[in-house]
C-alpha cells in the first residue's frame, strides 16, 4: 500500500463534507473517476456529505444511466469542506472554480505532473486512467472500510474502456486486471459499449464527411479541419464531435492525426493523436498537453493551425530518419 493512499483517507475522514471536481470538457474518465470514487465513499462513509460538481455535457449524459451527472450546491459548502479533483492536469482546467474555497485539496491524476496543485497530490502518469487509480484506492484500503458497489465499478469501468479507447490504446496487465475485476460486480457492461459506440444518423453522415476531408501528408500525418458551419449544418445536437476522432486512425499509412474543430468563437480545440511520436510535448506549445500519444491543444488562427501541421509532420519526418 503506497502511503499516499493512507494519507488521503486521513484526510476523507476528517471532513464531513467532501466535494468532488473534475476537468472542464469531460470525457469518460473524468467522469468515470469523479462518480465512482463519489459512489465509493457515499458507501463508505454515509454519514457525510459528499458531491460531485462541474457543468454536465449532454452527449455523455447515458453515463448516469437516468441520474444527474452533477450535483448543485451552495457556496457555502466549501467553508469547510476538502476538494478532491480528478483528472485534471492543471488547475485552469479544472470545472467550476470554486475547488479553491475547499479547506484543503487533493489532486488525483495519471496526466504529467507538469502543473501540480493542491495540498495533497497523487499523480501516475504510467496509469491508462485515473479511474484506475480509484480502483487501486479503493483495493489499498478495503480493509480500512472502503467499499465498492455496482454502481461505483461501473463508473470506473466506463472511464477505463473511454481513455483506452475501449482497450486500444493502453494494453498493460495492470488495466486488464482492474477491469476483469471491476465486471464481477455485475454491471451491464454491453449496454455500455452499445451507448458509446451507437451513434445517430447525422453522426454517421458527419463521419462520412470527415473521412472524405482527411489530410494526408508524406510523413503519416492526416488531419482534417471542422469548419463551424459545417458542423452546424450536420444539426449533431448533443453528440459533440468528439466520437469522429479516431477515424483518421482506419487509415493505414497514418502514423499521427489531428482533428482541428471551429469554435464558436473561431478558436480551433485541436484533438491529437499518435501510435508513434510523442505529442503532448507538441500540445504543450500550443495551450494544451496531455498523454504522449493522446493530447489536446489550441489554435486561435489559420497560422496556429499551421504551426501544429509542421511541428507534428516534423516529428514524424525526424522519427523516420532516425
Amino acid at each position: 500500500m503506497a502511503k499516499i493512499h493512507e494519507d488521503i483517507l486521513e484526510q476523507i475522514k476528517r471532513y464531513d463534507t467532501i466535494i468532488i471536481h473534475r476537468h472542464q470538457r469531460p470525457d469518460p474518465d473524468a467522469y468515470g473517476s469523479q462518480l465512482g470514487l463519489q459512489a465509493i465513499l457515499q458507501a463508505s462513509f454515509p454519514e457525510k456529505k459528499i458531491y460531485a460538481v462541474g457543468k454536465e455535457i449532454p452527449g455523455l449524459a447515458w453515463i448516469g444511466d437516468g441520474q444527474p451527472l452533477a450535483d448543485e450546491i451552495p457556496d457555502s459548502a466549501y467553508k469547510k469542506a476538502l476538494v478532491i479533483v480528478c483528472d485534471t492536469a492543471n488547475d485552469p482546467r479544472i470545472d467550476d472554480q470554486r475547488w479553491r474555497n475547499g479547506l484543503e485539496i487533493v489532486k488525483i491524476d495519471h496526466h504529467p505532473n507538469v502543473e501540480p496543485y493542491g495540498d495533497w497530490q497523487w499523480v501516475e502518469d504510467e496509469a491508462s486512467a485515473t479511474s484506475v487509480l480509484i480502483y487501486q484506492f479503493y483495493q489499498a484500503l478495503a480493509d480500512k472500510g472502503l467499499k465498492m458497489t455496482e454502481k461505483a465499478a461501473r463508473y470506473l469501468y466506463i472511464g477505463i474502456i473511454g481513455d483506452t479507447g475501449r482497450f486500444m490504446y493502453s494494453l498493460d496487465k495492470e488495466t486488464f486486471d482492474v477491469a476483469g475485476e471491476l465486471i464481477t460486480y455485475g454491471f451491464d457492461y454491453q449496454k455500455i459499449y452499445n451507448a458509446m459506440t451507437t451513434l445517430s444518423e447525422n453522426a454517421v453522415k458527419f463521419s462520412g464527411y470527415v473521412m472524405q476531408h482527411i489530410n494526408l501528408l508524406p510523413s503519416g500525418f492526416g488531419y482534417v479541419i471542422l469548419k463551424r458551419d459545417v458542423i452546424n449544418s450536420f444539426d449533431l445536437g448533443n453528440a459533440g464531435t468528439s466520437f469522429v476522432v479516431s477515424i483518421p486512425s482506419r487509415i493505414d499509412k497514418v502514423k499521427a492525426w489531428a482533428i482541428f474543430e471551429e469554435q464558436e468563437n473561431g478558436d480551433y480545440r485541436v484533438r491529437l493523436r499518435s501510435r508513434s511520436v510523442v505529442i503532448n510535448t507538441i500540445a504543450q506549445d500550443f495551450d494544451g498537453g496531455g498523454h504522449p500519444m493522446a493530447s489536446g491543444a489550441w489554435a486561435y488562427n489559420e497560422a496556429d493551425i499551421q504551426k501544429v501541421i509542421d511541428r507534428v509532420d516534423s516529428a514524424l519526418k525526424a522519427d523516420q530518419a532516425d
